[in-house]
Parts: structure tokens; C-alpha cells; sequence
């Protein structure tokens, strides 16, 4: 650097050492800063003036500029040689979040982290570090590497399963200033962990232990106390999750945002109450798979006013009804707008009820599996009106086409909508679905009263529609298809598996290849066209059809 400027270079400005916090829609750009002090080398402590106005610019309006360069090459080419103060800027966001996008680029940064005397302090630079594109080869020694870099502010470690419990939770007391962290997959990680987060990063607001099973109840308790800033929290797979430290996480956690308990199988009506009752900002809550849970859980609909008896009545299978009190909440949950349910097979029309009361502007709504759900509990989500997008109802077999053309004409801003297995629905359900303006994707698998009746009325009222799922609906023929793939020409995905017609050779060439776990019965009956598959189908299907009608009329 001597060579280029014949002065000490200057100092990292305080704008070196600001942290990017969360921004809520959107956390790819430089958004806002913390000023956070940063040590330097005795070299680069003297402040120099130039006569150029473009170097003596504040350090956060320059900053502000460069980062609107697109690329990493624009920076090195562009602007490190303009001045000092424009070196300085151009290597703070360099280094802001060094790409690793192999394994040799790891190694190249980790021989430039080591150097006894570098031109800058690099690792007080690193603010993000993403490794999941070398996630199979990060070991123990190279993360151990990573503890100079004490300003870092977002970790992740995605599928490091190399990574040792002992050497992260030794490592993470270094990144004091960190907000989110995520350990997805890293199997080893147990509660030592995570306490070891609490204690040292206190301004953690966001954490992923997705298949951490290692994690207990232990760890996310002291998450609770020690972490209170916490927004996103995924704890989805943590199969030995309990109800106290959920609870606590609700209580003390108010500005919580993101619910993860996904899996979490021993959950019961008490700690999602408590993140109903408290979590007053949440926008996001998936409870799939948590098998425990009943109609208590959720706010109560108006109709339930006493409480349950001392000798609680059974449900249809035997198991007691839960011996909470009616969950009864003092405002609704007006920023929730996704809420994932799948497979909590206990609930009824009555929690849909009172759900869609507590949560007027649920955008995303999930109940697949959810059986016992009838006609009721759609036209109780039918209250939700235009701000309903996503819907998914799968297996609820009990639902008719009453209430889907109920829901087809109150929720015309549909965008997805899953009828898996909903086996008592008709053509008279799709002609209503077909007119909803904004339908990209529709899931009708095993819906096997459809006939072309159906396809037609897709195709004649759709440019939108993307996704298209009628694998098993057996009474559906190639020229109802012909049709759909000739009007809908956005379609990149096509699901006819099962149906015997498409089982054809020279259909099945455009077909994509079976997964490899699939048996043969399996792989036999596949038959799924995606992206250039739709459209060689289109053609071939084309080609064919024009050929037949000149043969048929010559």
C-alpha cells in the first residue's frame, strides 16, 4: 500500500464498525448501521486531507454510494485505487460478506485471516458469513479459525455436520454482536450450544435449530431468559421440546415475529395458548405435525361460553377433551398472516372458527390432514375474504362442493389452493374455482369425480395458472389436457400420475424421470411434465392432433 499512497493510510471510519440490523421484508441490502468501535493497526491511525471533493466525503454517504455497485469486481476495478478514503470504503464492503462459494476460496480467506500483520484487520470487517456451499467441509479446526471475527453479526451453518458441539460452543463467545445464527442440520449441536449463545449473545434475534434433536428443553429455556430481543425462533424437529420453555420464549420474547415448532411432538394446548395470549406481533406460526394438539390451543369461537365440566367429554377417539379454559383473547392477532397446521388431525371447525376470528388477515392458511375439519370450517375461513391467498385443505374428505363455491366467490384473491383428496368434490367446484382472477396453482389429486367438464372450464377462464395437479383423476383424457396446455400457456407444471391415458410411450418421453426412492409400481404409474416437458407435450400433442384431423377429413 506504501507504493500507492505515500501517506499512512487513514482509519476505518466509525461507518466500519456499524451493524446491519434485520430488516423485516427485506435483508439483502445495506439497510441501517450500529456504530460498534473497531480496533485498528497503529499504521492506519493517521487521518489524511485531499483536495479532491469526492475523497473527503463522509464516510456513510460514501459508503451508501458504493454499495450500489453490482458486484464485487466493480468495487476492486472501480474504486479501490481512487483515493485512500475510497480504499478504505471499497475493502469494508469487500469483506462486509466474503462469497465462499467453494472450498478453496474458504481456504484462500482463511490464509488471509492468519497473516501477523495485514494491510487491513480483515476479520473485524466480517459482518455475514454464509457457508452453506461448503457446508461438507467445514471442520472443527477452520471454524475454530473464525474467532477474531468478533463483530460478526449473522452466522450461517447450514449442514456443517462435521462441526463439533465442543468447538462452536467454545467459538460463538467471540460474536458478542450477534443477531441470527443458523445451525440447521448441524446434528451435533446439543444444549451446551445454545446456552452458550445466550449467555454471550444478547442481541440475538434470530436462531434456526432445524433436526438439532440434540437440543433439549435445557437450551431453549436459557434462549428465554437470556435472549429477550429474540423474533425468529425455528425449533422445527426438536422432538423433545416441552411446554415450559415454549411458554417462556412467548412471555418474554414480546417482540417475537416467527414461530417454528414444526414436529415438535410433545407439545401440548398449553404453550401455543401462550404464544396466542402473549406474542401479540407474531406473523408467522407452523405447528405441523404437532400431534397433541386440539381445538383448546386456539382461541375459542363466540359459541363456547362455559367452561369444560370436571368430568371433560371425550372425543371420537376415546382421548379427553383438553381441561383448559376457553381461550378468549383481548385484541386479535391483526399482523398474523401465516399459520401452518398440517397433520394436527385433533382440531375441529370449532378452532377454524375461532382462529379466523383471532386472525382476520391470515394470508396462508395450512391444514392439510387436518380430517375432522367439514363444510363449517371453510365457510368460517370464507370470513377472510381478499386477504386469503394460500389455502391448503388436504384429506379433509368431509368438505363438499357447497363450500368451496362459497369460498370460490368470498376469497377471490386465491392464489394456491390444495383440494388433495378432498373426494367429494366435482366439476361444480372447479367452475367456480376457475374464475378466481389471480389461481396460479390448483391441487386436485385423487379428486377422481372430475371429468374433462372441469379441464375445460381451467382452460377457458385461466392465462395465470403455472401448476396444475390432477395426478389419479382418472376420467380425464388427453384431449381435455390438449385443451388446458393450448389455453394456459404460463403452465411450467403438469401432474397426471395414475391416470392410464398419458401412460402412453410417446407421451411419457416428455415425462420427468421418477425420484430414485420410488419402487416399481411407483415409477410405472409416475408421470409428471415439467418446464420444457410442458411445452414439448404442447407441441407433440399439436402436431399430433392436426395430423388426425387430416386424416380424418381429407
Amino acid at each position: 500500500m506504501s507504493q500507492i499512497y505515500p501517506l499512512p493510510s487513514p482509519p476505518l471510519s466509525p461507518l466500519s464498525s456499524y451493524s446491519l440490523l434485520d430488516d423485516e421484508e427485506n435483508d439483502n441490502g445495506l439497510a441501517s448501521w450500529e456504530l460498534i468501535p473497531s480496533p485498528l493497526n497503529d499504521s492506519q491511525t493517521t487521518t489524511s486531507h485531499s483536495g479532491s471533493p469526492a475523497s473527503n466525503l463522509p464516510p456513510n454517504i460514501l459508503i451508501l454510494i458504493l454499495q450500489h455497485l453490482s458486484s464485487p469486481r466493480d468495487i476492486i476495478h472501480g474504486t479501490l485505487l481512487v483515493s485512500r478514503s475510497w480504499c478504505q470504503r471499497s475493502v469494508e464492503l469487500l469483506w462486509y460478506r466474503p462469497t465462499v462459494p467453494d472450498f478453496v476460496t474458504l481456504i484462500k480467506m482463511m490464509l488471509v485471516l492468519s497473516r501477523e500483520e495485514p494491510t487491513f484487520n480483515y476479520a473485524q470487517l466480517i459482518r455475514r458469513l454464509n457457508f452453506w456451499s461448503v457446508a461438507s467441509e467445514m471442520t472443527d479446526k477452520t471454524f475454530g479459525r473464525l474467532a477474531p471475527c468478533t463483530h460478526l453479526e449473522r452466522l450461517t451453518l447450514v449442514g456443517c455436520f462435521n462441526l463439533s458441539d465442543d468447538v462452536i460452543a467454545r467459538t460463538v463467545p467471540s460474536f458478542p454482536h450477534l443477531i441470527a445464527v443458523d445451525l440447521s442440520s448441524v446434528v451435533n449441536v446439543t444444549d451446551r450450544t445454545v446456552s452458550a449463545i445466550a449467555a454471550n449473545c444478547p442481541n440475538l434475534e434470530g436462531i434456526n435449530l432445524l433436526d438439532c434433536r440434540r437440543v433439549s428443553s435445557v437450551g431453549i429455556a436459557t434462549l428465554a431468559d437470556k435472549c429477550p430481543l429474540l423474533r425468529r425462533v425455528k425449533l422445527s424437529g426438536l422432538v423433545d421440546l416441552t411446554d415450559d420453555p415454549v411458554s417462556a420464549l412467548a412471555i418474554k420474547a414480546t417482540s417475537l415475529l416467527e414461530m417454528d415448532l414444526n414436529g415438535c411432538e410433545k407439545l401440548s394446548d398449553r404453550a401455543v395458548q401462550d404464544i396466542w395470549t402473549h406474542s401479540h406481533k407474531i406473523r408467522e406460526m407452523r405447528l405441523s405435525h404437532c400431534v397433541e394438539l386440539t381445538d383448546a390451543a386456539f382461541p375459542a369461537p363466540q359459541n363456547i361460553l362455559d367452561p369444560p365440566s370436571p368430568n371433560p367429554p371425550l372425543e371420537s377417539n376415546g382421548q379427553p377433551v383438553s381441561d383448559l379454559p376457553p381461550l378468549r383473547l383481548s385484541s386479535p392477532l391483526e399482523h398474523l398472516r401465516i399459520l401452518d397446521l398440517t397433520s394436527c388431525a385433533r382440531i375441529t371447525d370449532d378452532a377454524i372458527e375461532g382462529i379466523v376470528s383471532a386472525s382476520p388477515r391470515l394470508r396462508n392458511l395450512v391444514l392439510s390432514k387436518c380430517s375432522q375439519l367439514t363444510d363449517r370450517a371453510v365457510e368460517s375461513i370464507c370470513l377472510l375474504g381478499k386477504h386469503l391467498h394460500y389455502l391448503h385443505l388436504g384429506h379433509a374428505s368431509s368438505i363438499t362442493d357447497r363450500s368451496i363455491m362459497t369460498l370460490a366467490r368470498s376469497c377471490t384473491r386465491i392464489r394456491y389452493i390444495d383440494l388433495t383428496n378432498c373426494t367429494q368434490l366435482t366439476d361444480m367446484s372447479v367452475f367456480e374455482l376457475a374464475s378466481l382472477p389471480k389461481l396460479r396453482r390448483i391441487g386436485l389429486v385423487r379428486v377422481s369425480n372430475l371429468t374433462d367438464e372441469a379441464i375445460y372450464s381451467l382452460g377457458d377462464r385461466h392465462q395465470t395458472l403455472e401448476r396444475v395437479h390432477l395426478s389419479y383423476c382418472d376420467q380425464i383424457t388427453v384431449m381435455a389436457i390438449h385443451y388446458l396446455l393450448e389455453k394456459s400457456q404460463k403452465l411450467n407444471h403438469l401432474s397426471l400420475t395414475g391416470i392410464a391415458a398419458f401412460r402412453r410411450p410417446e407421451l411419457q418421453q416428455f415425462c420427468r424421470t421418477p425420484p430414485a426412492g420410488f419402487n416399481s409400481t411407483q415409477r410405472f404409474k409416475f408421470c409428471v411434465f415439467a418446464g420444457d416437458g410442458v411445452k414439448n407435450l404442447r407441441r407433440f400433442l399439436n402436431q399430433f392432433l392436426s395430423v388426425t384431423e387430416e386424416v380424418a377429413d381429407p
